[in-house]
């Protein structure tokens, strides 16, 4: 009789394994996820459906790589290292215009989660961005979202890139490190450095869009964000594993917005609280607010980012009209949904 159960457990095992909860077969069951930043709360959701199990759940093997910010994990997804990318919609956007045929499937942030703040020395000299000409200011990484919001920034005062000095200095503990070092006089970033910093008294915020008010105040509206996106080729082949990668991502945000600080620093792995654990639960309250509800990419909020971008991004400025439905797919989302 054990024996028999036995036997029947380890095959539903291999089911599971081969097939996922969905009993879909996958197309492509290891899966490589490149992310900016993986440690930052902007992937948390990644991070949770990685941590809790749900990519597992689904049949999927999950290697996710981490690099400095989202402009290198793009890189790695074209260049043909990932398969998928954790990252801002806004480059799925810019390269559409470039023709580049790419389509978020999932979203996991509704806001831009992104903060931008003054180091202690230059707070008095900072009235508003028209003042930043000749400023060494931090991003994740050049070309990354951190670097596009802080190009909308310098366009609103009719400044442009080339007036100031962007250097690429990750998230967390090297972000810190370099505001700290002076080697910065601002910082665009996500959380928790923002929150770090601003407790030490080393840098002022000044502008903020992580909230829905401050992305509001900041763009207009609340702008699709963090996601998973692909090339689109690879979704048409790999449906099935696309949906599974969504139904692992829509869990972990149905969880998330339940969970307490001290569910998520339970979940996550230690080193993520940078030390100070007070400090994290702080920088995630603040961010709870920017996290989707659902994963469905709003159309307003996608026309939004585009009629943004066209203010200052050269490939999206001077580049062919974007048809914004081939940039996003909510189809994955609302079967998701509906389990």
């Amino acid at each position: 009789m054990m024996k028999r159960v036995l036997v029947r457990f380890i095959g539903l095992a291999l089911v599971v394994a081969a097939f996922g909860v969905s009993g879909a077969a996958l197309e492509k069951s290891k899966i490589t996820i490149a992310v900016g930043g993986k440690a930052s709360l902007y992937y948390l959701p990644l991070s949770l459906a990685e941590r809790l199990g749900y990519f597992k759940d689904e049949g999927l093997d999950v290697d996710i790589v981490d690099f400095a910010g989202g402009a290198k994990a793009l890189q790695a997804m074209m260049g043909g290292s990932a398969d998928v990318v954790a990252g801002g919609y806004d480059h799925v956007i810019i390269m559409q215009a470039r023709g580049q045929k790419l389509q978020a499937f999932v979203g996991m942030v509704a806001t831009p989660s992104i903060a931008f703040g003054v180091a202690k020395a230059r707070s008095a000299s900072y009235r508003s961005p028209k003042d930043l000409k000749g400023w060494k200011i931090g991003v994740t990484a050049p070309g990354s979202s951190t670097n596009i919001f802080l190009n909308h920034l310098l366009a609103g005062s009719g400044l442009s890139p080339d007036d100031v000095s962007i250097i690429g200095v990750g998230n967390g503990p090297t972000a810190v490190a370099a505001m700290r070092s002076g080697q910065i006089d601002a910082l665009a970033n996500v959380e928790p450095a923002i929150t770090i910093l601003e407790r030490s008294g080393d840098m002022r915020v000044v502008v903020e869009a992580m909230s829905e008010k401050g992305s509001r105040a900041v763009f207009g509206d609340l702008l699709p964000a963090g996601s998973l996106y692909t090339k689109q080729d690879f979704i048409k082949q790999n449906p099935n594993t696309a949906q599974a990668l969504t139904n692992a991502t829509v869990r972990a945000l149905k969880w998330l917005q339940k969970a307490s600080a001290e569910d998520v620093a339970k979940v996550i792995p230690p080193e993520y609280l940078l030390g100070d654990k007070a400090v994290y639960f702080a920088a995630f309250e603040r961010s709870r607010e920017g996290y989707s509800k659902d994963g469905i990419t709003s159309p307003a909020g996608a026309a939004a980012l585009y009629k943004i971008l066209r203010t200052f991004d050269p490939a999206v400025k001077d580049g062919p009209q974007v048809d914004l439905a081939q940039t996003y797919d909510n189809r994955f989302v609302e079967r998701a949904l509906q389990r």
